[in-house]
């Protein structure tokens, strides 16, 4: 019996050990972005977009009240003329369509922690024009503390 117990104690202690040496992830302050997946909906204009992120600090995400965006996309299609990837322009903007969006801060207190996960984004009229069959977009997120995410580019996209 007494024998038993040892090992028990044994086991225990090292299992202890291990577990005590395992150390929580980190990541930088600025929030770091990738792409996961694009689903577009059937004969609709409309699609999700999820990307994964990570953020030293747990500050992603806005409360309910809070109106600020902190991602934006910029569209890009395949311009078969150029024979290239183009930013859809806006003449009466002077500048390329940028779409911002507001990441909710989900219900978890995290704030302070290292965090990472995904996020879904719906998006309403993704391309503009359903002639445009092979799209891209360049992302980047801002988190509460004003830090700029690393540049997505995602994999050039074909939809129907």
């Amino acid at each position: 019996m007494l024998g038993k117990i040892k090992y028990f104690l044994i086991i225990a202690g090292l299992a202890a050990f291990f577990f005590a040496c395992v150390k929580k992830k980190t990541y930088s302050q600025s929030p770091e972005i990738s792409f996961i997946s694009f689903h577009p909906y059937g004969l609709t204009d409309t699609a999700d977009m999820v990307i994964g992120f990570s953020d030293g600090d747990g500050d992603i995400g806005k409360e309910k009240e809070d109106k600020t965006y902190n991602l934006f996309t910029t569209f890009y299609y395949f311009d078969t003329v150029a024979n290239k990837f183009t930013a859809l322009y806006i003449p009466a903007a002077l500048d390329t369509l940028r779409v911002p969006y507001t990441i909710r801060k989900p219900v978890d207190d995290y704030e302070g922690k290292s965090i990472s996960g995904e996020v879904s984004i719906k998006m309403n009229g993704y391309r503009g024009s359903k002639t445009r069959k092979r799209i891209k977009y360049v992302i980047y997120m801002n988190d509460n503390a004003g830090h700029q995410s690393n540049i997505l580019v995602t994999p050039e996209l074909q939809v129907p």
